[in-house]
């Protein structure tokens, strides 16, 4: 701090002390007729079976003076260690299907043509015999479900 603001406050503290410790109800300025008037209600309190003020009109209670701190001492513990977890190997990963299986799934509809009284033919030329509404026979024997010209095993 600059010498002259040290200066300026050691001038000004013992004012300010004085005017602390003065009596406040010396000093008030005198209160308004309202004020008065408030000052002389009773301080609220509840009935007897605490649902509602016991006199009406009243004035709040005045503040608490605050209980005083009583000094604890702070206690700091260490955290803990924090054992890291075992490392586990990771498993092969597994074997990437083909591009043909990608391109053309085994349980995937297909489409069907040329369909006639006894069956249709797929796109690659194979005979798929007909067993009944919605069912068909593939050519490896498989009963095989048929909606339209789709083919689903």
């Amino acid at each position: 701090m600059r010498p002259r603001a040290v200066l300026c406050l050691m001038l000004a503290l013992p004012g300010a002390l004085a005017i602390a410790q003065t009596d406040p109800a010396k000093t008030a300025a005198p209160a308004s007729p309202e004020l008065r008037d408030y000052a002389k209600l009773p301080v609220c309190s509840l009935s007897a079976d605490g649902l509602r003020l016991a006199v009406e009109p009243c004035r709040t209670a005045p503040a608490r003076k605050p209980m005083p701190r009583r000094p604890v001492t702070q206690i700091i513990q260490r955290m803990p260690v924090v054992k890291q977890a075992p490392q586990v190997a990771m498993p092969a990963a597994p074997p990437s299907p083909s591009l043909q299986t990608l391109l053309n799934p085994p349980n995937a509809p297909k489409a069907l043509n040329n369909c006639g009284p006894t069956g249709c033919n797929d796109a690659n030329g194979n005979h798929i015999n007909n067993a009944g509404p919605g069912t068909a026979i593939s050519p490896s024997g498989k009963v095989c479900n048929r909606n339209g010209v789709w083919l689903q095993c």
